[in-house]
């Protein structure tokens, strides 16, 4: 699709929106998400790239993110700030550090008030109240010799992900802020554990993949263990080299959906 063309979507789904409000991405079928993140990396045209990042925001789409990260480097003002309000929208964690980075290298005062505004409804900081817990985590090592630093990192960011949907958790916390904790009011827990079983077994004319993980859970800063807790799960795949590893991760990932809801029960009850 030329650019002409996407524009012209782009500024027919800006005028939709902007009639229908909550309900105009149920409404609006004739611009495509994928559209409007080439219009708003790409097109020529600052008007078109600011309305691009607008309509992103408004549709709320989460795949956006990455691309409204990157118009934060734009070089016309306008687009770093609408795409920093387009982040401040989605409130999607993943968009914290890029526009605290924004921020260290900003002039314009109009692109440093849209971003710190964002940044807020990022990282929680201006509904600080709401959020009771705060969960940091572990480099979860220590664990079998088959599990090495891209195994523990899907069990890290599998658990990240499902435990920072939790209503009352955040993630996200300046230096700052943790280093003069108690004055947040928040409860700490830190979550840290390994992978204590990973290995694929042949199983007739397929292979077997199983895996097991143990999580601990501790009070922070003080790393005071609270608990343990584990999950494991098994599943078939094919015999080749890719397939195994493919097993692998989607048992990695489905043993860490297992730990996430029982997690996410306690940390509920502890007021989360």
């Amino acid at each position: 699709m030329s650019h002409a063309r996407i524009a012209a979507k782009v500024a027919g789904a800006a005028i939709l929106i902007s009639l229908l409000g909550p309900t105009a991405r149920a409404a609006q079928p004739q611009v495509k998400i994928e559209d409007l993140e080439k219009a708003l990396i790409e097109d020529a045209n600052y008007k078109v790239r600011v309305t691009s990042a607008l309509v992103l925001g408004r549709l709320g789409d989460h795949s956006a993110v990455p691309s409204l990260v990157k118009a934060l480097s734009d070089g016309n003002k306008t687009v770093r700030a609408i795409a920093a309000q387009a982040l401040g929208q989605l409130a999607d964690h993943d968009a914290a550090e890029p526009l605290r980075e924004l921020l260290k290298r900003e002039g314009d005062p109009f692109v440093r008030t849209q971003t710190e505004k964002a940044l807020a409804l990022v990282s929680g900081d201006a509904g600080q109240k709401k959020a009771k817990i705060f969960l940091t985590f572990g480099p979860f090592t220590g664990g079998v010799k088959s599990a090495g630093a891209d195994a523990a990192k899907v069990i890290h960011d599998a658990l990240a992900r499902e435990l920072g949907k939790v209503q009352g958790v955040t993630l996200d916390l300046t230096p700052a802020e943790q280093k003069s904790f108690p004055k947040t009011g928040l409860l700490g827990f830190y979550i840290d554990g390994n992978i204590t079983r990973l290995d694929d077994m042949p199983a007739g004319s397929s292979s077997e993949t199983s895996c097991d993980v143990k999580i601990m859970v501790a009070r922070w800063p003080s790393k005071a263990i609270v608990s343990w807790t584990n999950a494991g799960a098994s599943l078939q795949s094919g015999t080749r080299l890719q397939d195994k590893v493919s097993a692998r991760k989607d048992c990695l990932d489905a043993t860490a959906g297992q730990l996430a809801e029982e997690l996410g029960k306690f940390f509920k009850a502890q007021g989360g």
